[in-house]
């Protein structure tokens, strides 16, 4: 570690020692200050036995500079548990499981989460690191391990659980055990988190709770879940944080939800706002009267606005009125000022057109249509296959019943998890393509309306707001660019025998005919010259959006293919596309323009030819030679269409492939630049190369004079990939 937090004294060397790892969030986004979960297992390690107990949360650690887990482990551990919270994490906890076990072989390792509770035997494996799973409640069975631990007396069975807590009031939150984070928390939290309650009693048919295998609702006496409130703002100090009650499901019987609210409301916590998930069809207008009161807002997990469609999701109640309920909800939170976030899931299965359509009238009405707006933000996820969902253990009946067809299972053994989970067709009529498209036009045009819709003026208004610009930020063409992409890459991972090859048996990128693709990656390519600080000539600016970039890549790079930044052409990043402003430097510095006879020295798969056949014309002519006859091939067909552009493989130290072009870019770096090329240039012709050492090159414009004289100008500082000729020829002896 490179911090000097001081990490715990373990002074009885006799008692058993414990740690609970806590092993990131999902993706590297925002993380959650509070880890309840590993608290609360602490807690009873601590009631039952006499262990020591320690927690890391490895997004804390982050605060205090680079993460080193052998001096997070040196204090030595004999028993080790690690949360493998949900399917996310499946690979990152293998990975974590392996560095833990060879710093510490004789500990016994632990997982358990949702994942190891709806796979159990996946981390049972020869290969796994783990020695037990825990399933369901972690309490009962970690106490247990720790007994065995203590009594030197393995146990012989591997999946301990599920033992369902019978009574949540016997734990509690040591707040103390995260007095390390305490100082640099809020430099990485973005919100601090409590459990009140476990279990659901509900069967949406999406959700992984049942894969704890108990549905029995179960929480805080309503006294005490104010107090863990209060002591947890006294620990913290939420004056500056919003605080997430992350109960699966808050308040489910009306007598506990009507006492803790209004001994909230009686002594309010310091948080700026307090945020929880409950039930559309529990709500009623005193819900929301008290949620003013106490500073609270609630989330609705609305998944549709079609009411068959949430018949097939297994939405409870009476589903007609559940959609009308939820406009009464909106307008009692308007007249309360009380913000509230409402999610839908976009291609569960057995969503069709006409369900997201429906579904987009719905949300039209809910948050745009009302003349003084709206309290509420809406979230729109795209269907995701979890794991011990019922779903995932009926899926053979769904694919049956709906069409349904999963792309990638299971999703978590690879990388891409996140669209991996995601790559599923919703049913016999929609596939995963149609549904991003109808995303796109049905319910992208409600989330860009919302900020100007939205009216909430109370606490925290900015951390709504937010929530509302990530919304937003995610309609933005980069994304769906993103997805594109690796729908591109895996379809060639996966594709079948009959799928059509290039010569040496690579899957053949079918970008080029994808005009979604394309038009996508138009208006994001758009998006990234606008943020420019430097003016580009309408000539250059035009050639840029109209080429499409994303062609000329390997499909794993489509998502990026929008970006300023080179991109690798092979795996080794000897040859690199270059970044486009790259391109500006040196069409803008050739004084590229209708007419001129151009040729590119390294062109790669010809992107920089499609440029510059853009800016030449039907009169210009291309010339682009590529030493790599892979990356010829890969790039002739996009340049297809220009018939004044030629990409051939050949070694740019040919002189005579090039000789008396008038205009000449230099996509590589060189020493010096060749005598040879200094005679190749005509009168009057231009080159400009990136000449210097390996890491310190400058981008020089070289020109040739009528009298054979040539002038040198240095530009600016770059940095290209290096000449891969086999024999250059001598370098010129004399300065120019």
């Amino acid at each position: 570690m490179s911090s000097g937090a001081a990490r715990p004294n373990h002074k009885r060397r006799d008692r058993p020692r414990v740690l609970l790892l806590w092993p990131g969030s999902l993706f590297g986004g925002g993380a959650n200050f509070g880890v309840p979960q590993l608290l609360s297992i602490a807690s009873a390690i601590r009631r039952h036995t006499d262990a020591e107990v320690d927690i890391i949360d490895l997004d804390l650690e982050r605060a205090f500079g680079r993460v080193e887990l052998s001096s997070l482990l040196a204090p030595g551990y004999d028993l080790v548990g690690m949360s493998c919270y949900s399917s996310y994490d499946y690979l990152k906890v293998m990975a974590l499981g392996a560095l833990v076990k060879r710093l510490l072989p004789r500990a016994w390792l632990v997982t358990g989460g949702y994942h190891a509770s709806a796979r159990p035997h996946e981390f049972t494996l020869q290969s796994s690191p783990f020695q037990f799973v825990t399933v369901g409640d972690g309490e009962g069975p970690m106490v247990r391990l720790v007994h065995a631990l203590s009594a030197g007396k393995r146990p012989l069975m591997r999946i301990v659980g599920p033992e369902p807590l019978p009574d949540v009031n016997s734990l509690d939150y040591d707040w103390s055990l995260l007095a390390r984070y305490r100082p640099v928390a809020r430099s990485v939290a973005s919100q601090a988190e409590l459990y009140l309650s476990r279990g659901c009693p509900y069967d949406c048919a999406f959700c992984m709770e049942r894969a704890k295998r108990d549905t029995s609702w179960r929480p805080l006496e309503a006294e005490r879940a104010v107090e863990e409130i209060h002591r947890l703002d006294k620990f913290l100090d939420l004056r500056d944080w919003t605080l997430f009650i992350a109960d699966a499901l808050f308040g489910m019987k009306k007598k506990w939800r009507r006492t803790f609210l209004e001994g909230l409301a009686r002594r309010p916590s310091r948080a700026r706002k307090i945020w929880l998930l409950i039930r559309v069809d529990l709500i009623e207008r005193e819900d929301i009267e008290l949620m003013a009161r106490a500073n609270v807002s609630p989330g609705f997990g609305l998944e549709s606005g079609d009411p068959q469609h949430l018949k097939r999701i297994r939405k409870a109640g009476k589903l007609d009125h559940y959609l009308e309920h939820m406009l009464e909800v909106s307008d009692w939170a308007r007249h309360y000022d009380v913000p509230f976030g409402a999610n839908i899931i976009v291609g569960h299965p057995g969503e069709t057109e006409s369900s997201l359509r429906t579904t987009a009238k719905y949300l039209h009405k809910l948050f745009l249509s009302h003349p003084k707006g709206t309290t509420g933000f809406l979230s729109v996820d795209p269907f995701r296959l979890y794991p011990g969902s019922p779903i995932d253990e009926e899926r053979s009946q769904w694919e049956h019943d709906t069409g349904m067809r999963i792309h990638r299972y299971p999703w978590w053994h690879d990388g891409d998890q996140d669209f991996l989970s995601e790559w599923i067709d919703p049913s016999a009529t929609l596939d995963f393509r149609t549904t991003l498209r109808l995303k796109r036009e049905l319910l992208d045009p409600i989330l860009l309306q919302l900020p100007k819709h939205f009216c909430y003026r109370g606490p925290a208004r900015d951390f709504y707001q937010r929530a509302i610009d990530e919304q937003v930020d995610l309609c933005a063409p980069k994304n769906y660019l993103r997805t594109l992409g690796m729908w591109h890459m895996w379809r060639n991972l996966t594709r079948s025998d009959d799928q059509p090859t290039n010569a040496n048996g690579s899957p053949i990128n079918d970008a080029s005919s994808d005009t979604e693709l394309s038009h996508i990656a138009r208006a994001a390519r758009g998006r990234s010259i606008a943020r420019w600080s430097q003016p580009v000539a309408p000539a250059i600016k035009q050639a840029l959006l109209a080429v499409g970039r994303e062609r000329f890549v390997a499909a794993e790079y489509i998502d990026e293919s929008a970006r300023d930044m080179p991109l690798p052409l092979r795996q080794d990043e000897a040859a690199t596309l270059s970044a486009m402003h790259a391109y500006v430097a040196a069409f803008e510095a050739l004084q590229l323009g209708p007419g001129d006879h151009y040729a590119e020295l390294g062109g790669g798969t010809g992107y920089g030819a499609a440029l510059a056949s853009e800016l030449v014309g039907a009169q210009g002519t291309v010339v682009s030679l590529e030493i790599d006859a892979e990356l010829v091939a890969r790039g002739a067909p996009q340049l297809a269409a220009y018939t004044q552009a030629t990409l051939r493989t050949a070694d740019a130290h040919d002189t005579d492939k090039w000789r008396g072009t008038a205009k000449v870019y230099v996509a590589f770096a060189l020493p010096r630049l060749p005598q040879s090329w200094l005679d190749a240039m005509p009168a009057d012709g231009l080159l400009v190369a990136p000449v210097g050492p390996p890491q310190a090159q400058v981008f020089t414009l070289y020109h040739k004079c009528d009298d054979g004289r040539v002038v040198a100008r240095q530009l600016a500082p770059v940095r290209y990939v290096l000449d891969r000729s086999p024999e250059p020829p001598p370098l010129a002896t004399t300065a120019h």
